[in-house]
């Protein structure tokens, strides 16, 4: 019954301080996040891992396909370093470790002045073992859930962009 009672102010309490979703339909207006990304076009960006993001960004920021007239342009340039590390007595690799940058620019297309860029950075480790199979499995995998942060990243920090712009 308390828990009840708790959940209930709780979301009382939610709902009188103005809280809205980042991506959800606000009290009847356009959500400008939404609304800003629709008008979005993502350009191409160079080899496989950057046509992997831009899928990954094309999902999750333009779910019905790109604009017919945009107002934006995403430019994203991508870098990737991996680390061979934890050197068995061998001379074999045991541990590797993946790090993906990824430097972006919102530009405005009819003025071509940039209003928004930042920048996102992802890092994490796998395993290595005498496989070398399985060693490109380990990292095509890190490299996946990478691009899936990254263009995750990516899509936040222009979410908020969008709702903190003025119209």
């Amino acid at each position: 019954m308390l828990r009840t009672v708790a959940l209930l102010f709780s979301l009382l309490f939610l709902s009188a301080c103005g809280f809205e979703p980042m991506y959800g339909v606000p009290r009847g207006a356009p959500n400008a996040a939404v609304q800003g990304m629709a008008e979005t076009r993502i350009a191409l960006i160079a080899d496989r891992a950057g046509q992997e993001l831009r899928n990954n960004l094309l999902d999750r920021m333009t779910p019905l396909g790109q604009p017919a007239k945009p107002r934006y342009e995403l430019q994203v340039s991508l870098g990737e370093r991996l680390d061979r590390l934890g050197i068995a007595r061998d001379d074999t690799t045991t541990y590797g470790r993946l790090t993906i940058n990824a430097r972006f620019t919102l530009r405005e297309i009819e003025s071509g002045r940039v209003v928004h860029s930042g920048q996102s950075r992802w890092s994490n480790g796998f395993t290595m073992v005498s496989s070398h199979f399985a060693n490109l499995t380990s990292e095509q995998a890190a490299r996946t859930r990478g691009l899936q942060e990254v263009g995750e990243d990516i899509r936040q920090q222009l979410g908020l962009y969008f709702m903190r712009s003025p119209a």
